[in-house]
C-alpha cells in the first residue's frame, strides 16, 4: 500500500485528493471526544475513488470498543510518519474491520501517514 499524505487537521474531508488524509475530531452526545482518520483512496474492489474514515488512538494501540467503536492504533515512527495498526479492512457494508474478514472488502490496507508536522492537536 502506498502512503497516505497528511493534509492537516483543518482540511475538509471533501477536499481530500487521492491518497491524502486528515485527522478530525469527533464526539458523542455525552461529550466524549475521539479522533477520526479520514482518507481518500481507490477501492480495491473496483478501483473507484472513495473516502473512508476510522476512529484512531494516537500513540496507542487498537481498542475493540473505543468511543467511536473499533479504534485503530496510530504509532509515531518519527520524521513525520505514523503507522496505522492493524490493517483497515472496509467491508462491503462500509463498516471497517481490523484484519482479515470473510466478507468482501472494498479496501484492505495497512497505511502509513506521512508528512505530519510536529504539534498537531491529535498527536
Amino acid at each position: 500500500m502506498g502512503d497516505l499524505k497528511y493534509r492537516g487537521y483543518h482540511v475538509d474531508i471533501e477536499a481530500l485528493q487521492l491518497n491524502e488524509c486528515t485527522v478530525r475530531g469527533a464526539g458523542l452526545a455525552d461529550g466524549t471526544k475521539y479522533w477520526m482518520l479520514w482518507f481518500c483512496v481507490n477501492r480495491d474492489s473496483d478501483g473507484a475513488m472513495d473516502v473512508f474514515g476510522v476512529p484512531i488512538n494516537p500513540n496507542g494501540s487498537f481498542v475493540e470498543n473505543g468511543p467511536g467503536g473499533k479504534t485503530w492504533g496510530l504509532t509515531n515512527l518519527g520524521s513525520g510518519q505514523w503507522q496505522v495498526a492493524p490493517s483497515i479492512n472496509v467491508l462491503n457494508t462500509r463498516d471497517p474491520h481490523p484484519g482479515e474478514h470473510p466478507a468482501p472488502s472494498l479496501w484492505h490496507q495497512t497505511p502509513k501517514v506521512i508528512g505530519v508536522p510536529d504539534g498537531e492537536p491529535w498527536s
